[in-house]
């Protein structure tokens, strides 16, 4: 009997850490991710290949290219978009890439078909792009998009 009454502080303990751990599940509210983006911008990015939430590290990584070609890819701390880590090489800004604008219509697109946390975006050569979250029942959801259907006025084709 003595064993089972010990053991309820340790239970009642693991209870609130799981809640605390499901209130930070690795994905980013899109609040969150727009506050982000626009640091990002600052940053410099002008196009986009992939942005993935890293709760491990805090942080968002974004990986891109700014308008003269500099291929750039960093991680930025969720709570102030600090960066963390940085680095820079020279290229040519490819045309599968997606403009700042093309970016957030394609997470618009995610937010108004039920994704409510928002875990990780990315595009492909071939201009399949990719975004993983959540919905409000915690379900996983997948959304893929082609980026020729993006235009830059928010519209889909």
């Amino acid at each position: 009997m003595k064993y089972r009454l010990w053991m309820l502080p340790a239970v009642a303990m693991g209870c609130g850490l799981s809640t605390g751990a499901m209130a930070n599940d690795g994905t980013l509210s899109y609040a969150e991710l727009d506050g982000l983006l626009g640091k990002a911008e600052q940053y410099g990015f002008s196009r986009y290949e992939k942005l993935d939430v890293d709760r491990d590290d805090n942080v968002l990584e974004v990986e891109g290219w700014r308008n003269d070609g500099w291929e750039l890819d960093v991680s930025m701390q969720l709570d102030d978009a600090s960066l963390t880590r940085e680095s820079q090489r020279r290229s040519s800004v490819p045309d599968w890439s997606l403009t700042g604008d093309q970016l957030r219509q394609a997470l618009s697109l995610a937010q108004a078909r039920g994704m409510q946390r928002f875990d990780e975006l990315e595009v492909d050569s071939n201009g399949h792009v990719e975004i993983e979250g959540y919905d409000a029942n915690q379900r996983d959801l997948d959304l893929d998009l082609r980026r020729d259907a993006l235009t830059a006025t928010g519209e889909t084709r």
